[in-house]
């Protein structure tokens, strides 16, 4: 079983999606942990499987069209792999929330917002409408939405991006989970509304003590915020690490590349830094390490042969056999 401080264990998740072609193996075994108020990243460009993990976890995937299998998942000591899906639902949205990224898809375009977060205090709370209507007015207050008594009776449309998603930060947060999975929740936002939102949540996070998983490409959103990070690559974690160890010294070519393709002010030659090709295709992996056709480190070895994910100390583990020393970084 998990240790006594995580607030989730995952062990050995894997999710594949078999179709007339193959099989698409969108996650293959990995393991995450996240403690008791602690904010742990999943990075990783799209098509890593960070999405699917995430509803994996909140266990929103059917089968079909997925086939999911892990030895443990565990939220706050409760064992969640084999419940069904009406006692899952007693559990999303009082212990487990998640904030997904487009709001406008996420939310019901024919309902006012105020109504959408009405259901959510009636169905985990037994409230009644009057008392349902005054908690979801001061939730949205909660989380900086101006003039919440009108904006409670606008519908999606009607509000902006920014507004929709601190709309989705408060329904998440309305029963005060244990823990939240943020999916890419500021995709689309310009940056000064990014920034807005981020704090929001991060303030929200703080204040409630939840423990929070946040899934992003983007390693700039997370370098504030999070504690430790989980670097995904094509369905595998290939590093681990608390966040300052791993902005100062990368050990994974991946990583050193997400991080290499932020741009900085202080970059004084002016230049874009980019990880050559895409992402491989899910039914189309490489033989070895599956980065290596993108690795300017990569050997003979990595073409031949999965290097295994091994623990190098400090909390930080890295999946490459050649990891990088700070004298190599560019």
């Amino acid at each position: 079983m998990s240790e006594n401080n995580d607030m989730l264990s995952v062990k050995n998740l894997k999710v594949v999606f078999p179709n007339q072609m193959g099989v698409v193996r969108a996650v293959e075994g990995i393991d995450l942990h996240v403690k008791e108020g602690e904010c742990v990243a999943l990075v990783g460009e799209s098509g890593c499987g960070k999405s699917v993990t995430s509803l994996s976890i909140m266990k929103l995937i059917g089968t079909p069209p997925a086939l999911t299998r892990v030895d443990e998942l565990v939220l706050d000591g409760v064992e969640m792999k084999d419940l069904t899906d009406r006692e899952m639902q007693h559990i999303r949205g009082s212990k487990i929330s998640m904030i997904f990224q487009d709001a406008m898809t996420a939310l019901n375009p024919v309902m006012t917002v105020g109504k959408q977060i009405d259901e959510v205090f009636i169905k985990h709370f037994h409230m009644k409408k009057e008392e349902a209507k005054k908690h979801s007015i001061e939730a949205l207050a909660r989380v900086g939405v101006p003039s919440p008594e009108q904006r409670y009776h606008d519908f999606p449309h009607q509000l902006s991006g920014g507004m929709r998603q601190r709309v989705l930060i408060a329904m998440a947060f309305a029963c005060e989970p244990k823990f939240i999975i943020a999916d890419e929740p500021t995709t689309a936002l310009d940056v000064t509304i990014q920034a807005q939102v981020l704090e929001v949540l991060a303030q929200m996070q703080k204040n409630n003590n939840t423990s929070l998983l946040l899934i992003t490409h983007d390693l700039s959103i997370v370098a504030n915020m999070a504690d430790r990070i989980y670097v995904m690559y094509c369905g595998k974690i290939v590093e681990e690490s608390p966040a300052y160890p791993l902005f100062k010294d990368p050990k994974h070519p991946y990583t050193e590349g997400l991080l290499g393709a932020i741009p900085k002010l202080s970059d004084k030659n002016h230049e874009f830094i980019q990880i050559p090709d895409n992402v491989p295709h899910p039914m189309h992996k490489p033989e070895g390490c599956y980065f290596h056709p993108r690795c300017r480190y990569a050997t003979e070895e990595c073409k031949c042969q999965m290097p295994p994910l091994v623990d190098i100390g400090d909390g930080r583990k890295v999946r490459c056999f050649h990891p990088l020393s700070k004298g190599e970084k560019s």
